[in-house]
């Protein structure tokens, strides 16, 4: 099949990505799920400031480069492990956020202390440390996720985080969510209060209020 529209999906949400500050240099990758079951992913080593949408390359799920120029990222195993035991999901983002890569660096999950983390399915766990590029760092990491269903991001201890979506654009929207939700954490613990997650009861509530249907005139 032609990939070039998922080439340049994964290369715009690149550009927004390092628009906002998640991914710098080439710190992080980017990929889609094509139709066709292949991967659309960020290359290896190519910064972002020379990336172009061609240099985006087409992987199957097995991490076996069939279209591109480049290796594909050293993090494919990250993303096609994920894609294993989460079929509805068909976009990955890793970043090298900084409030992700703190917290996991001192092992703190992220409770659910706002709408940011409760809605990417909170609280954020950590998952533990693995060399980062090895195989071993997709299987954890997939593990977690398919232990939790519900879970649409996790920090990946000194490391970074990963966020998931149906699209490219859930996929960014629920790291921006996880990274804003950790950087509200950090400035909470600055007061040196206490900082009580929602409670069952109120997230009851929140989901009652926003998830059932909507009124027929």
């Amino acid at each position: 099949m032609n990939y070039k529209q998922y080439r340049q999906q994964v290369y715009d949400t690149t550009m927004k990505l390092v628009a906002i500050d998640l991914i710098r240099l080439s710190s992080g990758n980017i990929s889609v799920k094509c139709p066709d079951g292949n991967i659309a992913i960020t290359p290896s080593g190519v910064t972002y400031d020379v990336l172009k949408p061609d240099d985006i390359v087409i992987m199957d799920m097995d991490t076996n480069l069939l279209e591109g120029d480049f290796k594909p990222s050293s993090e494919k195993h990250l993303h096609s492990e994920i894609y294993k035991v989460r079929p509805e999901v068909n976009a990955v983002v890793h970043t090298h956020s900084r409030y992700g890569i703190a917290f996991s660096s001192v092992q703190m999950d992220i409770p659910v202390i706002n709408l940011e983390i409760l809605v990417v399915g909170g609280p954020i766990p950590v998952a533990e440390f693995i060399t980062p590029g090895t195989p071993e760092v997709g299987v954890e990491a997939a593990r977690i996720f398919a232990e939790r269903k519900e879970l649409k991001a996790l920090l990946m201890q000194y490391h970074g985080m990963v966020a998931l979506g149906k699209t490219l654009d859930e996929a960014y929207q629920n790291a921006y969510k996880t990274e804003t939700g950790a950087e509200i954490y950090h400035l909470a613990l600055q007061t040196g209060r206490e900082v009580k997650p929602l409670s069952k009861e109120q997230i009851e509530d929140i989901f009652n209020r926003y998830q059932k249907p909507k009124e027929t005139k």
